[in-house]
C-alpha cells in the first residue's frame, strides 16, 4: 500500500482561540496504524502536540495492537472511535484499560440514542456533526453530556452562526473551517484600517525611504504598539525585545519586517477589542506551508523569490474574508509578481502556487482526496507533507499577540 497523506487542521475553544489539532488520513479504509506512528515520529509532532492536543479518528482495532499503543503513551492525543465499536466487548475492554491509564478516548457520535449507553469508564469524549447535535440533541441530552463529563467535539461547523450556537451549548472543540467565509457580524464595509496597512506594506516592499515609513507608524500609535508586540511574540533571534521601529528594521532587515507587517494585517487590535486571531493564524499557517513546500518541487520553479512569494500567496489567501472586498480589489493595492495575483485570483489553474493554495484549501475543508491528488501531482510525499503541516502549524500557534505584553 502507497504512503497515505495525513492532514492536521485546527480546533477552536469557544472564544474561537486554538484549543487542539485534528489529524487524519487520507482515509482510514486501507489506512494500517504503523502510518499513523510514522507520520508522528518522522514529522517531528511531539512539540506541536504538547501545545495543541491531537484528535485522531482510528479504526477501532487500532487499540488491540501494542505497539500503536505504546507509541503514543506520552502523546496528548485524543483518539475517537467509530459508533460500532460498542458492540465489540474486546474492543471496549481495552478501551477501559486506556481510560485508567488516564488517556482520553472519544467515541463518534451518529445516533443520539445511544448516548446513555456509551460506557463511561470506556470514554470521556465524543464527537459528531454540528448540525446533527442541533437537530437531534435535546435540552437534556445536553445536561446528561455535561453531568457526564463528556468533552464534546463538533466536526462540519459550517457558519459563525453555527458556532456561535455550538458555544453557548458548551461545546468544547469545534471545527475551525468557517473561519475561511466572511463573518456576517461585520457588516458588508471594507476594512479602510487595513486597507491602510496594504499601502504601508507596498512602501516597504518598495524599498521606500525609512523616514517616511517611520512617518506613518508616529502618526499611528497604535499600528506601531501592535507591530512590536507581534515581532515580539516569537523568537525572531534577538536577545532583548525589540522597543522601536528603527530597532526593528536594524535586527530584522527589511525583508523580515515585511513578512510581520503582513502578518500585522490580520491583527485583530488593529480595531478594538482583544479578541483572539485565528484568522491572522490560519493565514500564517497557510503562508509557511506554501514556503515550506515550495521549496520542494523539482524542478525548482522559475518564480522570483521563490520562497516569499509562496509565503506571500498563502498569507494573503484570507484578505477577501478579513477586508470584506473581492481579492481582486484587494490585489490592486499591491505590487506582487504575476505568479502570485494569478494563484490568489484562480487557486487550482496552472501555475505551482495556485495548486499549493488548493491543495492546502482543500486540506482545511476535509476534501482530502483531491489534496492528495493535487500533492502527488506536484512530487510531494505524505512525508514531506505532514512535516511542512507540523512546521507551519508549530510556527503559527506562537504568533498571537493578544497573549504577549
Amino acid at each position: 500500500m502507497p504512503e497515505p497523506y495525513f492532514f492536521f487542521r485546527p480546533l477552536l475553544a469557544p472564544d474561537h482561540s486554538w484549543a487542539a489539532l485534528d489529524w487524519q488520513a487520507q482515509s482510514l479504509q486501507g489506512t494500517d496504524p504503523s502510518a499513523f506512528i510514522r507520520c508522528f515520529s518522522d514529522s517531528g509532532t511531539a512539540p506541536l502536540a504538547d501545545m495543541l492536543p491531537l484528535v485522531a479518528p482510528i479504526n477501532a482495532d487500532y487499540l488491540l495492537q501494542k505497539d500503536f499503543l505504546k507509541a503514543f503513551e506520552a502523546t496528548p492525543v485524543v483518539f475517537v472511535l467509530p459508533e460500532s465499536c460498542l458492540q465489540d466487548d474486546q474492543v471496549i475492554a481495552q478501551c477501559q484499560a486506556w481510560r485508567d491509564h488516564a488517556k482520553p478516548l472519544a467515541l463518534q457520535i451518529d445516533h443520539v440514542d445511544i448516548l446513555r449507553k456509551i460506557p463511561l469508564a470506556a470514554f470521556n469524549a465524543i464527537r459528531f456533526d454540528a448540525a446533527f447535535s442541533r437537530q437531534e440533541f435535546s435540552a437534556l441530552d445536553l445536561i446528561y453530556l455535561s453531568d457526564a463529563a463528556f468533552r464534546k467535539i463538533a466536526t462540519n461547523v459550517d457558519s459563525y452562526e453555527m458556532a456561535g450556537w455550538l458555544a453557548g451549548k458548551g461545546i468544547e472543540w469545534s471545527d475551525s473551517h468557517f473561519l475561511t467565509s466572511p463573518n456576517p457580524a461585520l457588516g458588508k464595509e471594507p476594512d479602510l484600517t487595513r486597507l491602510k496597512l496594504l499601502k504601508l506594506l507596498n512602501l516597504v516592499k518598495q524599498d521606500g525611504d525609512t523616514r517616511e515609513i517611520e512617518a506613518i507608524f508616529r502618526e499611528e500609535a497604535k499600528l506601531s504598539y501592535n507591530l512590536l508586540r507581534l515581532v515580539n511574540s516569537v523568537a525572531v533571534g534577538a536577545r532583548t525585545k525589540i522597543s522601536n521601529f528603527s530597532q526593528a528594521i536594524a535586527i530584522l532587515g527589511r525583508r523580515q519586517l515585511q513578512r510581520w507587517l503582513q502578518l500585522l494585517i490580520y491583527a485583530n487590535n488593529l480595531a478594538d477589542g482583544n479578541a483572539p486571531n485565528p484568522l491572522m493564524q490560519l493565514a500564517a499557517a497557510r503562508g509557511r506551508q506554501m514556503e515550506l513546500l515550495a521549496a520542494t518541487i523539482e524542478p525548482i520553479p522559475d518564480i522570483p523569490e521563490l520562497s516569499d512569494n509562496a509565503f506571500m500567496t498563502g498569507l494573503f489567501s484570507l484578505l477577501g474574508v478579513l477586508i470584506n472586498l473581492p481579492i481582486s480589489e484587494i490585489l490592486k493595492e499591491l505590487p506582487l509578481q504575476d505568479e502570485v495575483v494569478d494563484a490568489l485570483s484562480n487557486p487550482g489553474d496552472d501555475g505551482v502556487l495556485g495548486h499549493l493554495l488548493a491543495a492546502i484549501t482543500a486540506g482545511e475543508a476535509g476534501d482530502f482526496a483531491h489534496a492528495a491528488k493535487v500533492l502527488a501531482g506536484l512530487g510531494i510525499s505524505p512525508a514531506v507533507h505532514a512535516k511542512s503541516q507540523v512546521s507551519a502549524y508549530y510556527w503559527a500557534s506562537r504568533i498571537n499577540i493578544d497573549n504577549h505584553d
